[in-house]
């Protein structure tokens, strides 16, 4: 079951896995670099995070447009509350990431930041399904409204 949560989201769930992950992740790298290297990969995912959001915002205009037009209303609310559930998730992943470059040691600022990236890309997979559920739904209605 874990490995299948594992490929849903993304990420590994056991401590086991996590620690495994985090070793491969950092290699051979040196301390400075596997620091640089993780604060890239927040960064990146933060990135992630702005862009869905953006998309996320088109497809509130075009639902928007869709109860104006009449489109099947139950669709239409459904898609909506989906991808302002998903916007919300994805909002958690902008907030600051100060928190994790604040450790006295780095290699805890290193492991902190990691940690970060898991459970950032659990909630960024997590919007990111919501929001494809919605769309699914608007292509319903769409669909349903031109037959």
């Amino acid at each position: 079951m874990n490995r299948l949560l594992w490929l849903i989201f993304g990420v590994p769930l056991e401590a086991k896995d996590v620690d495994k992950a985090y070793i491969m992740m950092v290699g051979a790298r040196t301390p400075e670099d596997t620091f640089d290297f993780l604060r890239a990969s927040a960064s990146h995912n933060t990135e992630k995070s702005g862009a869905l959001l953006g998309a996320q915002g088109i497809f509130v205009v075009v639902d928007i447009f869709a109860i104006d037009h009449n489109w099947p209303r139950a669709a239409i609310l459904i898609s909506l509350l989906l991808l302002l559930a998903g916007s919300l998730v994805t909002m958690t992943n902008l907030r600051s990431t100060l928190g994790a470059y604040g450790r006295a040691e780095r290699t805890d600022s290193a492991r902190a930041i990691f940690n970060m990236i898991l459970s950032r890309t659990v909630r960024f997979n997590i919007a990111l399904y919501l929001t494809f559920v919605s769309i699914l739904l608007l292509v319903v209605a769409s669909l349903s409204f031109a037959v």
